[in-house]
């Protein structure tokens, strides 16, 4: 957790008790979280918390590289830890469980900026994909066995 805050400090940010209490809550959560679910897990700690200061502080964390924003179906907005936020931020993607919601972290990517491709000349790029993770196609095994 100390290496999350090293990460807001170093983006010039305060690391304020809300932060710090989304930072946590992430860290124990296996799965993305929406802004509701945010939102209803502080309403526990902190009298007032509406939802666009959740907001604004969801979108910080994942512009300084804490968490990551996860692409949903339609309007369905989710955010997940960054699985190496805490280290030099370093190009990489995330594979997310579309069983549990497990993330993990892909490396390898041929994209980088200035390349030209089909004529357009790259200038930034979101990759997610989705997958199954072991322990699920574990679990989906021993179903059919």
């Amino acid at each position: 957790m100390n290496e999350a805050y090293a990460l807001i400090k170093k983006a010039g940010l305060k690391m304020t008790p809300r932060r710090r209490e989304m930072v946590a809550l992430f860290l124990n959560s296996p799965a993305p979280l929406s802004p509701q679910e945010v939102q209803d897990q502080l309403k526990r700690l902190f009298s007032r918390c509406g939802l666009p200061g959740v907001y604004r502080n969801l979108e910080t964390l994942a512009d300084c590289g804490v968490l990551f924003r996860v692409v949903g179906f339609g309007r369905e907005r989710s955010y997940a830890l960054c699985c190496t936020p805490f280290r030099e931020k370093h190009h990489h993607h995330h594979i997310i469980c579309s069983t549990c919601g497990k993330v993990g972290q892909v490396e390898l990517c041929d994209y980088h900026e200035g390349m030209i491709i089909g004529g357009f000349r790259l200038v930034s790029h979101v990759v997610q994909l989705s997958g199954i993770c072991p322990s699920c196609v574990s679990k989906e095994q021993e179903m059919f066995c």
